[in-house]
């Protein structure tokens, strides 16, 4: 399940990332770099800051899939932008998703509190980072909603749960964690939920 999870939310993020570039109007390769590198980006600034070769170089799937589903994109074209509250959902099963592997990550790397709540958020939010930094725009999880706190906070409970109850290993208490998150992203989606801005 955290397979078939990892995938949702490999190909919600990439379908992001492309209707991005077509918002600035790119061309197909800058469609395909904004798709592929907002689905894995998080995931390859995590690996860099544990010393590792990042997972998606070994491993192709994930990179595959991105770029299919960013040309996918590029075909279809604004037509997505109609489907795009099923693109907020299959982006909150993969941040869920994203978050359970950042921290899995961290904890078997021996990492802090504090530094699981960090990989984890970079797993979940880097790639949409690097993707803003792209195109010119302030990154969104500095100024929408409660994405990154979500992450952050989520690597952090994970963490400790973890800590008393051993669970990175267990598929049941994983798939709980990430439905959790799930449901906590889809409020704050509905709500419009946000952190406090000074005026």
């Amino acid at each position: 399940m955290l397979f078939v999870f990892n995938i949702i939310g490999v190909i919600a993020f990439a379908i992001s990332g492309a209707l991005k570039g077509l918002k600035h109007e790119l061309d197909i390769f800058g469609i395909i770099v904004l798709g592929g590198i907002t689905a894995v980006g998080g995931g390859i600034i995590r690996d860099i800051i544990l010393n590792k070769i990042p997972i998606i170089f070994m491993n192709e799937l994930d990179i595959y899939i991105a770029i299919s589903s960013a040309i996918i994109t590029y075909i279809l074209g604004k037509k997505l932008e109609t489907f795009s509250i099923y693109v907020k959902i299959f982006d909150a099963i993969g941040l869920a998703t994203f978050v359970v592997i950042g921290s899995k990550i961290a904890i078997n790397n021996n990492m802090s509190i504090l530094g699981t709540g960090i990989l984890a958020t970079l797993t979940g939010v880097g790639g949409g980072v690097i993707r803003d930094v792209l195109v010119k725009e302030i990154p969104f999880i500095l100024k929408e909603d409660i994405y990154a706190t979500l992450c952050f906070f989520g690597g952090m409970i994970y963490w400790i749960i973890n800590t008393n109850f051993y669970i990175e290993n267990n598929l049941y208490y994983n798939m709980i964690f990430i439905l959790v998150v799930f449901i906590l992203r889809i409020i704050a989606i509905k709500y419009n939920l946000n952190l406090p801005k000074r005026k």
